[in-house]
């Protein structure tokens, strides 16, 4: 199996990435751990009220501040830890009172919302009013109804960090669906360009089949010609051979190009007529009957072209037309051909609205670029300055 360099810093990334977020939970694990410390040691700067022995006590914060250290990757078994000791340490000692006992439980709530999945994160919630229940009533400080409400409003914290956690899971889990859907449609868009640039590209071939095929009978055909009047007069043999060989030059750049599209697959040949520049007043009537009003400039002296090139100017106004007349809306169309400098220009330019895609990922385009790339050429693309949209390519007489 093959490894792309992009799935390798992906793997990369996501050990930095583990190994970050493994240093920070040790890091929340030592700061809570310390703070439990002082309030054991140094209860009386900290505001602690403790209950029982010290070092007991001490035991108790140290192993529910160590256990977070898991946090992420078992975060129900880290969540019963610190609330089992909690519990049992209330039961044998009673409740003592500080940031000891409350940071561990609030970061395991947390950690239970954001990291475990739904149902299993309810359990944990559920054991909650038990172990606060067992606390209150081994708190000896729970000797009137404030103090009661006071403890509650404590405890109320603990089901607000299992919220926070459990909504901050959610939207992850959200955003990487919406990230998972973008990075499927665009697998898709990249599937239907690859999809429609292969079935051009067929479409192409079987083009170019069609104008060799026409070269070599009209070779074939000269040739007999040739072979006739060939000892009578000599003269007029020279005309059907020079015919033969301008034409057999046409077909073998035809041929090379066509052996370029088709490197791992033949196509299938479909006879039909080929249409060229010179058809181009027909194209223009039928976009007029559809709606699009259309103007023809010629500029320059209009030379023989070969069929296959003949054939890729014409596709490429004719996708321009269709496009125009199907995102431009109510609009007039100006077609520009000229010929001089060795090069064949064309143009296709709009007033309309312009296309849904301005970034031009259409497959009329995807088309453009396929035949124009074939001849060596240029295309450019895009809306014009104030409203419309224009096709510009560039081919060239002669590579």
């Amino acid at each position: 199996m093959n490894v792309t360099p992009e799935a390798d810093v992906d793997r990369a990334w996501s050990r930095y990435g583990r190994a970050i977020r493994s240093r920070l939970d040790i890091g929340i694990a030592a700061a809570v751990a310390v703070i439990g410390q002082l309030d054991v040691w140094a209860s009386g700067q900290t505001g602690a009220n403790l209950v029982g022995s010290r070092p007991v006590v001490s035991a108790c914060y140290l192993v529910t501040a160590v256990a977070l250290a898991w946090r992420r990757s078992a975060p129900l078994a880290v969540a019963y830890v610190v609330l089992a000791v909690a519990g049992l340490q209330a039961l044998v000692l009673g409740a003592s009172e500080g940031q000891g006992v409350l940071l561990p439980a609030l970061v395991a709530m947390y950690s239970v919302g954001a990291y475990a999945e739904l149902p299993r994160s309810l359990v944990p919630l559920a054991l909650l009013p038990v172990a606060l229940a067992t606390r209150e009533l081994r708190n000896p400080d729970n000797t009137d109804l404030s103090n009661v409400l006071d403890a509650l409003a404590w405890d109320m914290t603990l089901v607000g960090a299992w919220l926070l956690g459990a909504y901050l899971r959610t939207r992850r889990l959200y955003v990487a669906e919406l990230r998972e859907r973008a990075a499927r449609a665009e697998r898709s868009r990249e599937e239907r360009a690859r999809a429609a640039v292969a079935d051009e590209r067929a479409r192409i071939a079987r083009e170019l089949h069609d104008a060799v095929a026409h070269g070599v009978t009209v070779m074939v055909v000269q040739a007999e010609a040739a072979e006739e009047v060939l000892s009578a007069d000599p003269e007029r043999a020279r005309a059907p051979l020079r015919t033969i060989q301008s034409t057999g030059r046409e077909a073998l750049i035809e041929l090379r190009r066509l052996l370029g599209i088709l490197r791992e697959e033949d196509a299938i040949a479909e006879r039909a007529p080929r249409p060229g520049l010179a058809n181009l007043d027909a194209l223009v009537a039928t976009m007029r009957q559809a709606g699009l009003v259309v103007d023809v400039n010629v500029e320059g002296e209009p030379v023989r072209l070969p069929v296959g090139l003949d054939l890729s100017a014409y596709r490429i106004v004719q996708e321009a037309l269709t496009n125009a007349l199907k995102h431009a809306g109510p609009a007039h169309a100006t077609v520009a051909v000229s010929y001089g400098d060795g090069m064949l220009g064309l143009e296709v330019s709009d007033d309309g609205a312009g296309p849904s895609q301005p970034n031009g990922s259409g497959h009329g385009l995807a088309s453009m670029r396929e035949r124009v790339a074939l001849y060596g050429g240029e295309l450019e693309s895009g809306p014009r300055p104030g409203r419309g949209y224009r096709v510009r390519a560039r081919l060239p007489l002669s590579r």
